[in-house]
């Protein structure tokens, strides 16, 4: 955290969420779950006060202990990268979800936000995940990342492609949403 927040008694969801690396709407999601205790301002705006968020920082990350599952959703479909930010930022078990609109923004993102597991769509523009999906495996220290492929348009062929391209499993779109927690240990 830097020095201009230990300054300040009350955080805004925004500040919160650029100190533990994640989007607002994760923010906005942990405090409506009750996981991250927050005021409300007479004009509704949620204000966190820094003791609470160290608290729920230590919580999360206690020493030795790897944390929340760190999910990156890539799909250049936001309102589906959506619909699945809130499907996962909002379950009983902690998570965090980023998303990541194309290629380019996905490979920034794995340098940045560390996932544990990356949801990848098949088809981008510019860019098929298959190859999105070797030049993840490429970086340094990723080679292990969970990769889990989406598509509205699999077929036995992008199937065997993207296995071969060391996705861990594939899935059709609409996602079965009980499937998809199966598969990242999780019981809905």
């Amino acid at each position: 955290m830097t020095e201009d927040y230990k300054k300040k008694p009350y955080l805004t969801p925004n500040e919160v969420a650029q100190w533990m690396m994640v989007s607002p709407i994760t923010v906005r999601s942990w405090a409506q779950r009750g996981l991250l205790q927050a005021k409300v301002t007479p004009g509704g705006h949620r204000r966190f006060r820094l003791e609470e968020v160290e608290r729920f920082a230590r919580q999360w990350n206690p020493a030795g202990n790897k944390g929340p599952k760190r999910i990156l959703i890539v799909d250049d479909n936001k309102a589906f990268a959506g619909f699945l930010m809130e499907l996962l930022g909002e379950g009983e078990h902690p998570m965090i979800v980023e998303a990541a609109y194309d290629g380019f923004d996905a490979g920034r993102k794995v340098h940045t936000f560390s996932p544990d597991i990356i949801l990848l769509d098949l088809m981008m523009p510019g860019i098929k995940g298959t190859e999105v999906c070797r030049q993840i495996k490429e970086i340094p220290g990723q080679a292990n990342v969970r990769i889990i492929a989406m598509s509205g348009y699999l077929s036995r062929e992008n199937e065997a492609e993207l296995l071969a391209a060391g996705v861990e499993c594939c899935f059709s779109k609409p996602i079965d949403t009980a499937r998809l927690f199966q598969v990242i240990s999780l019981d809905i």
